[in-house]
């Protein structure tokens, strides 16, 4: 099941051993493509974990056009970190206004980092542009990752791994989101972006509606339809990011 691990590389590096040398390896590198429109808010994630601290220049170098901007939301309000490569020679990220820069530098803020399974939008100020984030799996081979979602409150997330697929994919083994049915708090919610149109489709799970139906539309009229698959249950893309709604205490494990 690791193939749905979507790692576009040849030669993944997974479980490198080398007696002689007495290293021993369980990482994961690779990289992924995922293509942003012009001029829109596109709901994405970085899937790997890249420099020293996924800080937005580590993520995207210079590669953005001019006065691109990322939303991250945080206690229900989004911080505005701008793109301006033209403003303060060798700085790159601001504050909405770019009244502020965020280079750490006399009390300013540092720049914000987003690392593997924090979903953010990301506006491009240009024509539609792949995004190439090269780096390594957030977890080790054999390990898991505990996310502790704030219940009753929409979570901006995305799979801690490269992961493509249904979001009900199995047990900690496979590697992707595993949404267990048996746990996940009935009446909770997935909202993912449509980039495209600026709108949302929702996912609302229920367990107790139609035996063996777990995910419907927003008012439970219909049976959840994933835009992409055309099946029932939802299903992600890599490099996605998206809202989780737990109805309930829920802690999101992540296996690998």
């Amino acid at each position: 099941m690791r193939k749905t691990l979507l790692i576009a590389a040849a030669t993944l590096a997974a479980s490198v051993i080398s007696s002689q040398a007495g290293v021993y390896s369980q990482n994961i590198v690779g990289y992924a493509n995922v293509t942003t429109l012009g001029f829109k808010n596109n709901m994405i994630s970085c899937p790997f974990t890249i420099g020293a601290s996924n800080g937005l220049n580590e993520i995207f170098g210079t590669s953005l056009p001019q006065y691109s901007y990322v939303l991250i939301y945080t206690n229900a309000n989004y911080v505005t970190a701008t793109y301006d490569n033209q403003n303060i020679p060798g700085t790159y990220w601001y504050n909405a206004d770019e009244s502020v820069a965020y280079d750490g530098i006399g009390g300013d803020p540092g720049i914000p980092c987003l690392p593997p399974g924090v979903g953010f939008f990301l506006y491009v100020a240009g024509p539609t542009m792949t995004n190439t984030f090269a780096g390594a799996v957030a977890i080790s081979v054999g390990t898991s990752n505990n996310m502790v979602l704030n219940p009753y409150h929409n979570n901006a997330v995305a799979s801690v791994v490269p992961y493509a697929g249904p979001v009900t994919n199995g047990n900690n083994s496979t590697g992707g989101p595993n949404i267990d049915v048996t746990t996940f708090p009935q009446y909770s919610y997935f909202l993912f972006h449509n980039d495209s149109a600026g709108s949302y489709n929702t996912a609302v799970f229920d367990n107790q509606n139609i035996p063996g139906t777990y995910w419907y539309n927003a008012d439970e009229s219909a049976n959840y339809v994933d835009p992409v698959t055309g099946q029932n249950t939802p299903s992600i893309a890599v490099g996605q990011g998206f809202f989780i709604y737990p109805a309930g205490a829920y802690t999101w494990t992540t296996g690998l």
